[in-house]
């Protein structure tokens, strides 16, 4: 926890052990966000003395590392220099997935002095989702069994951060879903459902190929993660059969809806069908850039 004074810690496996389970706990029962973060932060301090601590997550948007939580004073290194994925040292680590231990630093900052810091990388099946930092005012204030219970920490905060990221994928495939209908609507106005004013290669015959390839695609990278994510809490799973519902009722709405064959998509003019069932992308559906 964040001090003033230096505290030292003489704490056993035992007690790291026991730290580490209600860390997990808190992941397991929580929805990912400050206040569990924050609690994180706060459990991990019991074992490993900070006087600030600061979780950074990868933003697949941004491609950069963001701030989720800060507990005492956020302090990075080398916050002038630039990275791939931010500014200062936490970019650093999660460009190199490497943690950095330093242990007999001159900065000061405001009145405020760090003389030791800790910054290792949060990473899931070799992807970065982010880096926790520790500093202290007191030199030599980390050792190497710090950064390897750190690293436990990361990879039980890594499981929150792949649960983030799935809920932005299935908000992002909701949208995309309610997008389409918007689109087979303002077709179906324009006479898509008569093939268009100007027969089966019209505007809107292509149109209503592509948003039914679209859906197909939805709808299987959908079935594909409810065969992988099996154990995943009951609203993900219940959003993701929407999902798929959704979509294979408006490919069943443009399938019936398209004339059976038409030039898009084929200099050689043969007949595009849609297909009879909706496939399956085998390859797991990346969440991150």
């Amino acid at each position: 926890m964040p001090s003033e004074k230096r505290k030292v810690y003489t704490v056993g496996p035992e007690r790291e052990i026991k730290a580490l389970s209600e860390i997990s706990t808190l992941a397991q029962e929580n929805k990912p966000g400050n206040r569990t973060f924050e609690e994180i932060l706060t459990r991990l301090g019991e074992v490993i003395d900070y006087r600030s601590a600061s979780l950074y997550l990868y933003s697949r948007k941004t491609g950069k590392l963001e701030e989720a939580c800060t507990v005492g004073r956020k302090v990075d290194l080398i916050g002038f220099v630039n990275f791939e994925m931010g500014n200062g040292i936490s970019a650093w680590v999660a460009k190199h997935k490497r943690p950095v231990l330093l242990s007999n630093l001159r900065k000061s900052k405001g009145g405020t002095h760090t003389k030791s810091f800790l910054s290792v990388p949060i990473i899931s099946l070799g992807e970065i989702k982010g880096v926790i930092n520790l500093a202290h005012d007191e030199p030599d204030s980390y050792k190497k069994s710090d950064t390897d219970v750190v690293a436990i920490a990361a990879s039980i905060i890594a499981l929150l951060a792949e649960r983030i990221a799935y809920g932005e994928f299935l908000a992002e495939k909701e949208l995309e879903i309610d997008n389409l209908k918007n689109k087979i609507g303002t077709a179906e106005t324009h006479g898509f459902s008569k093939g268009g004013p100007d027969g089966p290669d019209s505007d809107s015959s292509v149109l209503g190929w592509k948003i039914a390839n679209s859906l197909a695609i939805i709808s299987g990278n959908a079935q594909f993660l409810s065969m992988t994510m099996k154990n995943s809490g009951s609203s993900v799973m219940k959003r993701l059969k929407a999902i798929d519902k959704e979509a294979a009722n408006i490919i069943a709405v443009t399938r019936g809806a398209i004339p059976p064959s038409h030039g898009a998509g084929n200099s050689a003019g043969h007949a595009i069908r849609l297909p009879s069932s909706v496939p399956i992308e085998r390859k797991p559906v990346s969440t991150s850039k």
